[in-house]
């Protein structure tokens, strides 16, 4: 009788063994996975950079309407003091 070795009649076949398919396969699950992330982090950045120059809008256009009103309500009070 004679014993056969049904891994490495495949590996004679194939070329490769189970377990180098195994490893080929997490090795491009891993590059998809380090894409999708490379990817998500752009996505991040590009949120937080849009999020950051919209607040330093909004605070220029708050900045500039409260000197407005300063200025107006200074302006007021000062035509208030000529008539008196």
């Amino acid at each position: 009788m004679f014993k056969v070795n049904l891994a490495e009649e495949a590996k004679k076949l194939t070329g490769t063994t189970a377990q180098d398919t195994v490893n080929a396969a997490g090795q491009a699950v891993q590059q998809v996975l380090d894409q999708v992330a490379e990817a998500g982090q752009k996505v991040v950045d590009d949120v937080c950079k849009t999020a950051q120059d919209a607040g330093e809008k909004a605070t220029q256009n708050i900045t500039g309407q409260v000197n407005a009103w300063g200025k107006s309500f200074g302006q007021s009070e000062e035509k208030k003091n000529v008539s008196t």
